[in-house]
C-alpha cells in the first residue's frame, strides 16, 4: 500500500518577482505531488508568482482575520499549522523569525526546515549598519532558529561553511543550490532586445549597497580607457538610485551607463548583451545571473561571500574578480571582453541545465525533505 503524500508548508514573506520567490515557486510548481502535497503561508496576499502557482497548491494569508492572533505573525503561523497539520514546514526569509520561534508549539510530528537567503555572516554585519539593538536580536532569534531546525538548506559550500563555523555543526546543513529552468527561459520574452554599446553590458538587481553598483561604476570608467565604446545598462531599482546616478556623472559616463529602472521582462535584454556583470558585495545565490547563463551569456561577478565562487567557471562562463573592489572588477572585465569570442553560449547554456537544472535541483530538495521526515 503506497504511504500517504507528506504534507509541506512552505512560508514566505510574500511570492512576488525577488529571488527566493522563484525559487519557492520552481519548487511548489515541480513537486512530485505523487509523494508531497503542498501548501504555501504568506504574509503578502498578491504577487508575481503567487498568481502564476498550480491550482493544487493551498494558499495561506498570515494576518488575513481580525481576530487577536492574526495581529501577530507566531500566533496567526501556529493557527495556520494546527489547522493544516504539516509534517513539514519550510521556511525562508524572514519566515525563519516567524516560525523559529512558533516552532516551539509545534506539533510533535512536525518537523522544520529552513532555507537561509543571504549569507549570514554578512546579513548580519549589515544589520550593524542600521541598528546594533536591531543586529544583536536578529543575530540571537535567527541562530536560536536555525539551531531549532531539523534541516538548513545552504545555497552554496561557502554559506554551508559560514553557517557550521557559527553554529558549531554542520550535520544538518544541506548544499542545495538554486533552481532553473533553461527551457522555459529560452521561451519567456522576447527574444532580443538591442542595446547600446560595442561591447553591450547588462547588469540586474535592486540598487542597494549590497549590490555593489558603487563599485561596478567605478570599475566601467576604468574599462572604458580601453574599451571606449562599452556600454553599461543597469535594469533595477532601489534606494540608492540617486546616490548611483550622482556617481555616475560625477566619474562621466553619462554617455556609458543607463538607468533603465524596473524592467518586467529583463531577459530580452540579458540575452542581447555580450557579458552580464554584478560587483555584490556578498549574495546567497545571485538568481540574476544564473539567468544570464541560462540565456547563454557570460558573467563576470566578485568572489565575495556567497556562491558566486562556485557559479562561475573562469574562462568558459565567465570570469570572478578576485575581490568586490573596483580594480579587481575592471580586471575580470578586462579578460572578459578579451575573450569573448571564444565564449560558446551554446555551451554556457548546456552546462546550466546540467548544473542548475529545475528537475536536478528539485529532486534535491525532495530526497532531503523525505529523508528529514523519516528521520
Amino acid at each position: 500500500m503506497a504511504s500517504a503524500p507528506i504534507k509541506i508548508l512552505f512560508a514566505i514573506p510574500e511570492l512576488d518577482r525577488g529571488g527566493p520567490d522563484r525559487v519557492m515557486f520552481e519548487v511548489l510548481s515541480a513537486l512530485d505531488r505523487t509523494r508531497f502535497a503542498p501548501a504555501l503561508v504568506v504574509s503578502e496576499p498578491t504577487g508575481y508568482y503567487l498568481s502564476r502557482l498550480p491550482g493544487d497548491v493551498t494558499v495561506e494569508v498570515l494576518g488575513g482575520g481580525r481576530g487577536l492572533r492574526d495581529r501577530y505573525p507566531v500566533l496567526a503561523a501556529l493557527r495556520v499549522i494546527r489547522r493544516l497539520k504539516p509534517d513539514v514546514v519550510f521556511a525562508t526569509q524572514r519566515m525563519i523569525l516567524t516560525l523559529g520561534v512558533a516552532s516551539l508549539a509545534f506539533p510533535r510530528a512536525t518537523r522544520l526546515i529552513v532555507r537561509q537567503a543571504n549569507d549570514v555572516t554578512a546579513d548580519f554585519a549589515a544589520l550593524i549598519e542600521q541598528s546594533m539593538v536591531k543586529h544583536r536580536l536578529s543575530r540571537m532569534v535567527s541562530l536560536a532558529s536555525f539551531r531549532r531546525a531539523d534541516a538548513i538548506v545552504c545555497q552554496s559550500t561557502a554559506m554551508q561553511n559560514d553557517l557550521g563555523k557559527l553554529l558549531g555543526q554542520r550535520s544538518k546543513l544541506h548544499v542545495i543550490s538554486n533552481p532553473i529552468d533553461v527551457d522555459v527561459v529560452s521561451r519567456v520574452g522576447a527574444p532580443h532586445s538591442p542595446l547600446p554599446g560595442r561591447p553591450a553590458l547588462v547588469s540586474v538587481g535592486r540598487l542597494s549597497a549590497q549590490k555593489g553598483f558603487d563599485l561596478l561604476l567605478p570599475a566601467i570608467a576604468e574599462a572604458r580607457t580601453r574599451h571606449p565604446d562599452l556600454h553599461l545598462t543597469i535594469l533595477g531599482d532601489g534606494p540608492d538610485r540617486a546616490a548611483l546616478e550622482a556617481l555616475s556623472r560625477q566619474l562621466g559616463l553619462e554617455r556609458s551607463v543607463t538607468f533603465a529602472g524596473f524592467v518586467a521582462d529583463p531577459l530580452a535584454s540579458v540575452r542581447a548583451a555580450d557579458l552580464f556583470v554584478l560587483a555584490s558585495r556578498y549574495e546567497g545565490f545571485p538568481n540574476a545571473a544564473l539567468e544570464a547563463l541560462a540565456c547563454g551569456t557570460p558573467i563576470v561577478l566578485t568572489d565575495c561571500p556567497g556562491a558566486n565562487s562556485e557559479i562561475v567557471l573562469p574562462g568558459t562562463n565567465g570570469r570572478l574578480a578576485a575581490k568586490a573592489e573596483p580594480g579587481a572588477f575592471a580586471q575580470a572585465l578586462d579578460l572578459a571582453l578579451r575573450e569573448l569570442a571564444a565564449y560558446d553560449r551554446t555551451a554556457i547554456q548546456a552546462d546550466c541545465r546540467q548544473r542548475f537544472s529545475s528537475q536536478r535541483i528539485v529532486h534535491a530538495y525532495e530526497h532531503m525533505i523525505t529523508t528529514v521526515v523519516h528521520a
